[in-house]
C-alpha cells in the first residue's frame, strides 16, 4: 500500500466538539495514520472569535494527529447569510493550504462551516474529492430537514424554507405547533406576507451554489440508502454517489449474554433532546400495562436543561422511569447487557444512528421511528419493531406488545446479524481512493 498525502477536513474536531461527524473524521483519520499514510486535519474551531475579523488558524495536534483550527466571526461577515454556505474566506484559506501540502487525496466530511468554498478551493487545484454526507445540509440549511415547529419537512421546497425562517419567531412558531393543519392551509397564500418573495429567491440561490458545489464532488459517501435517495430526489448529486454503511470501532467478539430479568427492561442511549423523541417515549412507556417493567434512559441530563425538567415533572409519579446521566462508552457492552429492547423514537429523519448499529452489535432488538434512516436499518417483526413517528400511543402498544410476549425478544435477537466492522468500512473508503486515484473522474 503506497503511502499517501490525505488532508480530511470536517466542521469540527475533538476536544472541543464531539458529535457524530467529528469523530468519524476523528476515527477515519487515526485508522489512515496507523496504515502509514500522512494525514492532516482541519477544521473549524469557532465561528464567534472576536479575535479577528476574518480568519485566523492554529496548528494543533490531538491524539497524534496534526490538526489545523481555523477561528472565524461570521458576524461581521459582509453576508452572513451568504457565508452559512458560501465561505470566501474558507476559500482563500484552503487554497493556499492545499496548495503548500499537496495532498493527493482531499475527503470532505460534512458540508456545515466548510461550505461550497471548501470544495471550489480542491477543485481549483484539481485535487480528488471524496466527501462523506452525515446529514441533510446542502437540502436544509437546519441540517435536519425537520422545522422549526418540530414537524418533519416532507416538500422541502423554497417556500418551506422561508418558513422555517419565519417560525423561528414565537408567533409563528406556536400556530404552526398548535394546529399545523390550518397552518399549513394558510401557507398555501404565503406570499403574501412582507418578503417572502425575497426571502424564495435567496434560498434559491443557497440551493443553486451548492448543487453546483456537489457536482464537483468526484465521490459522495452516503451512510444510508435513505439519504442518497433522498439528494438524489432532490437534484443534488456528485460525480459519483456510493452508499456505505460506517462500521464499529469497537465489536464485541461475543455479544455478552442478557443478564436474567422477570421484568422488561426498556432502554433509550442519546441526547436527552426534543428532537430525540425522548417525550415520545416518556408518554408511550407512562401507557404501559406493566408494573414492574423498568425504563432506563441515558444521557446527559444539562444539555438542555428545561426540556429535563419537563420530562422530570411528567415521570415524577411513575418509579419504574430512571434517568441515568452519562456514561463511559466503554461501559456499553454491560449496559446492554442488562437491556431488553432499545427504542430510538427520533422525530427527525436521522442518518445511520450508530445507536442502533451498537445495539445490534449487542444482540438488542430495537423499536424505532418509522423515518428515514431508521426505518432502513429494523426489520419489522424480525429484528425489532416500527412505529408510527412522534405517535407514543402507537409506540405503548409495540411496548405492550413485547410485554405481553416477550419469548419475541429471543426470536428477534436471533435474527440481527453480525455488526460491521471499522476494518471494513476502511476498506471500502481505501477502493473509493484508489479508484479516484486511478480514474480521470475530474472534468
Amino acid at each position: 500500500m503506497k503511502p499517501l498525502k490525505i488532508v480530511i477536513a470536517v466542521h469540527h474536531f475533538p476536544p472541543t466538539f464531539k458529535g457524530g461527524a467529528e469523530w468519524r473524521a476523528h476515527r477515519t483519520a487515526t485508522w489512515l495514520q496507523n496504515q502509514g499514510h500522512r494525514v492532516k486535519v482541519i477544521c473549524v474551531e469557532a465561528i464567534n472569535d472576536t479575535r479577528t475579523l476574518g480568519l485566523h488558524w492554529v496548528d494543533s495536534e490531538f491524539d497524534g494527529l496534526a490538526v489545523r483550527r481555523l477561528f472565524l466571526n461570521l458576524a461581521n461577515a459582509p453576508d452572513p447569510a451568504k457565508y452559512e454556505y458560501d465561505n470566501p474566506l474558507i476559500e482563500s484559506h484552503l487554497s493556499q493550504y492545499l496548495a503548500d501540502e499537496q495532498p493527493d487525496i482531499f475527503h470532505l466530511i460534512s458540508g456545515y462551516l466548510m461550505t461550497a468554498g471548501a470544495i471550489k478551493a480542491v477543485k481549483k487545484l484539481n485535487l480528488p474529492l471524496v466527501m462523506t454526507l452525515t446529514d441533510f445540509w446542502f437540502l436544509c440549511h437546519r441540517h435536519t430537514l425537520q422545522r422549526t415547529s418540530e414537524q418533519v419537512c416532507y416538500q422541502n421546497s423554497a417556500l418551506d424554507c422561508v418558513r422555517c425562517h419565519y417560525e423561528l419567531q414565537r408567533r409563528f412558531r406556536l400556530p404552526a405547533q398548535k394546529a399545523p393543519a390550518l397552518t399549513d392551509m394558510l401557507w398555501q397564500v404565503g406570499q403574501v406576507l412582507p418578503n417572502v418573495s425575497a426571502k424564495v429567491a435567496k434560498i434559491n440561490e443557497r440551493n443553486k451554489v451548492l448543487q453546483e458545489a456537489l457536482h464537483l464532488v468526484d465521490v459522495a459517501i452516503c451512510p444510508s440508502n435513505f439519504l442518497n435517495d433522498t439528494y438524489l430526489k432532490k437534484g443534488f448529486q456528485a460525480k459519483q454517489m456510493r452508499f456505505v454503511r460506517q462500521g464499529l470501532k469497537h465489536v464485541p467478539a461475543q455479544p455478552p449474554t442478557k443478564v436474567e430479568a422477570k421484568q422488561l427492561r426498556v432502554g433509550y442511549i442519546g441526547s436527552i433532546a426534543a428532537h430525540k423523541g425522548v417525550q415520545v417515549l416518556v408518554e408511550a412507556f407512562l401507557k404501559l400495562d406493566a408494573p414492574d417493567a423498568r425504563l432506563e434512559l441515558y444521557g446527559d441530563t444539562a444539555q438542555f436543561p428545561e426540556f429535563y425538567q419537563q420530562l422530570q415533572a411528567q415521570t415524577a409519579h411513575d418509579p419504574r422511569i430512571h434517568f441515568m446521566g452519562m456514561f463511559d462508552n466503554h461501559l456499553i457492552s454491560q449496559i446492554h447487557a442488562q437491556l431488553d429492547v432499545l427504542i430510538v423514537p427520533s422525530t427527525w429523519y436521522e442518518n445511520s444512528p450508530n445507536v442502533i448499529l451498537e445495539a445490534f452489535a449487542h444482540r438488542t432488538p430495537v423499536i424505532t421511528s418509522n423515518l428515514g434512516g431508521m426505518a432502513e436499518l429494523v426489520s419489522d417483526g424480525q429484528t425489532g419493531l416500527l412505529f408510527a413517528p412522534s405517535d407514543a400511543p402507537d409506540l405503548a402498544r409495540k411496548l405492550q406488545l413485547i410485554a405481553d410476549q416477550p419469548a419475541l425478544l429471543k426470536q428477534w435477537q436471533a435474527n440481527i446479524a453480525p455488526a460491521k466492522t471499522l476494518e471494513t468500512e476502511m476498506a471500502e473508503l481505501w477502493e473509493i481512493y484508489q479508484h479516484c486515484l486511478n480514474h480521470d473522474l475530474r472534468d
